[in-house]
């Protein structure tokens, strides 16, 4: 009986063996497959990093453009010019007026500089759209947080504003900047070959960034008090995500031949 059951199961275990092996190749092929994917978008990051650094022009203007901002807005205005109950609300509004013009300063240069440059039709032969969307969004991204660490201690600093919770305007921060530079970055594929590319993209981001925007608003003054808007908070969520999935979807279409 031992003999005979195990020659009955030796037949399903040798049948068994291939599909695991089919079964381990595949997750095999996914992960480096990822693995790709990843290392081309860092690719496309780093590209852009060296080439913005080499230039360093356009990074030096956009950090200039927002420490210039700041400084006139505090002497217009000043910590005495505001009342201390409205302080909370001005400083979140000056805020983020800062970082979306400042936004519009740097950002759009992504994929402009690529026609500029003559290398658009090399980076579209060499990956896909999406991962170079992924790889300058990183970028963006990045450079939208520089930003926004010369602007917000030299609100604190010039207009005298107090945050109850530095760890929730962190959050609001991340999740409105990484908005912000999918929203630009697919806009920047959008007008690389428009005439006016600055006035279109102006057009085309501020009806587009208004609801994060004013999101993004509430919640920085909720976190001034020391509270959290839950509201807001979930709007930038759901703003991110419809974001990334259309920009994911249509940059293709917007960054043709």
């Amino acid at each position: 009986m031992t003999t005979s059951s195990r020659g009955m199961a030796s037949p399903s275990s040798s049948a068994s063996e291939p599909a695991a092996n089919v079964s381990a190749g595949r997750r095999r092929e996914g992960a480096s497959q990822r693995i790709g994917v990843l290392s081309r978008v860092w690719a496309v990051t780093a590209k852009d990093t060296t080439q913005e650094f080499r230039r360093r022009i356009a990074i030096a203007s956009v950090l200039f453009f927002a420490a210039t901002s700041l400084t006139l807005v505090s002497y217009a205005i000043g910590p005495l010019g505001v009342p201390p109950g409205a302080r909370e609300s001005v400083s979140s509004a000056v805020l983020w007026i800062i970082l979306f013009f400042a936004v519009a300063t740097g950002l759009p240069r992504s994929y402009i500089l690529e026609e500029e440059t003559g290398t658009a039709l090399a980076l579209r032969r060499a990956v896909s759209p999406t991962v170079v969307l992924a790889g300058k969004t990183l970028f963006n991204f990045a450079l939208f947080l520089a930003i926004a660490v010369v602007v917000v201690p030299g609100l604190v600093v010039l207009l005298e504003w107090t945050v109850a919770s530095w760890a929730a305007l962190a959050g609001i921060i991340l999740l409105a900047g990484f908005g912000l530079a999918v929203v630009s970055t697919f806009l920047s594929a959008l007008v690389a070959r428009a005439s006016q590319k600055s006035v279109l993209f102006v057009v085309l981001a501020f009806p587009v960034l208004v609801p994060l925007l004013l999101s993004a608003i509430a919640a920085t003054i909720e976190a001034s008090r020391g509270s959290l808007a839950s509201t807001a908070i979930q709007v930038l969520v759901a703003y991110d995500g419809a974001a990334a999935c259309g920009a994911y979807l249509l940059v293709g279409a917007a960054w043709e031949e």
